[in-house]
C-alpha cells in the first residue's frame, strides 16, 4: 500500500535498536522551524525497547507520525527504499534514528532546493548537507564531516563524477523532489546504500545533486552504529594506510563500482579514471 502525504515533505525514518538516542532525534524534528512535514517511520526488527518509544511519541504526535508495519527489511539500505516505495509526497527526507537535527535542517534545505528547482525545471533535484560528527553526548569530535571524509561536492556534479569518491553523500542531511524519487531504478538490489542509490539514479537521468556547505546535522557516533563516519581522518589515507587496508578498501570499491554498472556507468577504467581526476583535482584546487 502507498500513503499519499498530506504534508509538504515526508521524513522517512528507518529504526533497529535505537531506543537509547531516539527521542532526542524525534524532538529536534519537532522543534524544527519549518514543520509542514510528516514523518514516517519503519522498525527493522528492534529487540529492545524501540517500538515502545515509537509508539508513544505516535500516540502523543498523531498529526506528524505514522508508523508503518510491514515485514523486516534486512538492513538499513532497503529498509529505507521500502519507505520510498511506500510514500508519495512533493519532497523527501532521509532521517537516523540516533542524530540530532539543528532547527533549521528543513527550512534551508527546503530553500536551497526551491532556488535549484528555479535554476532547473522539471529537473529531479537533491540537496543535501555538511554535518557535524559529534560524540554520544553530542560534543563536537570534528566540525566538518566532508573535511574529515575528503568530500567536495564542487567535484561531484555529474555521474561521471560520483566514480570518484565511494562515500560522497549522508542520507540524513538530503532533500529531494518527486521527479527525483521517480528516477529511482528498481529493484535495487546493487544499491550499497539508500543514499548514494538516489543521487547516482538522479544523476543518472540528467537531474542535479547539489552540497550546501552549512552543517545542519548533529552526526552522532557510538558504538552501536549500524553506520558511521568512519574512525580515519581523510589526510591519513596515504600509501601505507592503503596497503595495510588494501582488501578492504578493494571490497568496498568493487561493491561500490557494482552498483554503478547497473546504471550503465560504463568501464573500470573509466571508474579509475575518475578515481584520479578526483583527487587531482582537489590538490590542484579545480
Amino acid at each position: 500500500m502507498i500513503i499519499v502525504n498530506r504534508d509538504f515533505i515526508a521524513i522517512l525514518m528507518a529504526t533497529y535498536n535505537g531506543a537509547e538516542f531516539l527521542g532526542e532525534q524525534i524532538d529536534s524534528l519537532l522543534a524544527q522551524t519549518f514543520q509542514d512535514w510528516h514523518l514516517y517511520v519503519h522498525d527493522d526488527g528492534s529487540t529492545d525497547s524501540t517500538k515502545a518509544v515509537l509508539e508513544r511519541y505516535a500516540d502523543e504526535h498523531p498529526d506528524k507520525i505514522t508508523l508503518l508495519h510491514y515485514p523486516a527489511q534486512g538492513g538499513a539500505c532497503q529498509n529505507f527504499l521500502s519507505l520510498l516505495e511506500r510514500t508519495e509526497a512533493p519532497y523527501y527526507m532521509f532521517c537516523d534514528q540516533d542524530d540530532v537535527w539543528l532547527p533549521e535542517k528543513v527550512e534551508l534545505s527546503l530553500t536551497e532546493l526551491k532556488r535549484q528547482e528555479q535554476l532547473y525545471p522539471g529537473k529531479g533535484v537533491v540537496v543535501y548537507t555538511d554535518l557535524q560528527i559529534v560524540d554520544e553526548k553530542l560534543s563536537v569530535v570534528y566540525p566538518s564531516m566532508w573535511k574529515h571524509s575528503g568530500v567536495y561536492p564542487q567535484y561531484l556534479r555529474t555521474f561521471g563524477d560520483f566514480g570518484g569518491h565511494t562515500a560522497t553523500v549522508t542520507g540524513c542531511s538530503m532533500l529531494f523532489n518527486q521527479k527525483a524519487k521517480a528516477s529511482c531504478a528498481y529493484p535495487s538490489d546493487k544499491a550499497t546504500m539508500h543514499d548514494i542509490w538516489v543521487c547516482l539514479c538522479t544523476l543518472r537521468r540528467g537531474g542535479i545533486v547539489k552540497g550546501c556547505d552549512s552543517p545542519l546535522v548533529l552526526y552522532r557516533q557510538h558504538e552501536h552504529n549500524c553506520l558511521g563516519s568512519g574512525g580515519t581522518d581523510a589526510s591519513e589515507v596515504n600509501l601505507r594506510y592503503r596497503i595495510v587496508n588494501f582488501r578492504k578498501m578493494y571490497k568496498s570499491n568493487q561493491r561500490y563500482y557494482a552498483m554503478l554498472s547497473s546504471l550503465g556507468y560504463g568501464s573500470v577504467v573509466k571508474y579509475l579514471y575518475n578515481k584520479i581526476k578526483y583527487k587531482i583535482r582537489i590538490r590542484m584546487g579545480r
